[in-house]
């Protein structure tokens, strides 16, 4: 490498050291144990509102469904609410 690709390179690596996320990326790569994922929570709430809506539906009729969505919709809003709350 001649003299101006030697100072960009440090240039480069002098500004992404004051980068966090591309600090956790790079420690990522390389093995480091970094953050905990958060559990797909609401994917997962989602299914079971699937798989829970036509039971609901045949026992309860149209009330229980109205009931289930709403109770859905609550739960799903604390989540979010609780994540971004806690990612400030």
């Amino acid at each position: 490498m001649n003299e101006h690709e030697r100072r960009t390179l440090a240039d480069l690596e002098r500004h992404l050291e004051h980068d966090p996320d591309f600090a956790a990326r790079i420690n990522q790569l390389a093995g480091v144990p970094g953050p905990e994922l958060a559990f797909p929570i609401v994917p997962v709430l989602c299914a079971l509102l699937f798989i829970a809506l036509p039971l609901v539906m045949m026992f309860f009729g149209w009330a229980g469904v109205i009931v289930l969505v709403d109770l859905f919709m609550a739960v799903v809003a604390v989540i979010l609410i609780r994540r971004y709350a806690t990612a400030d």
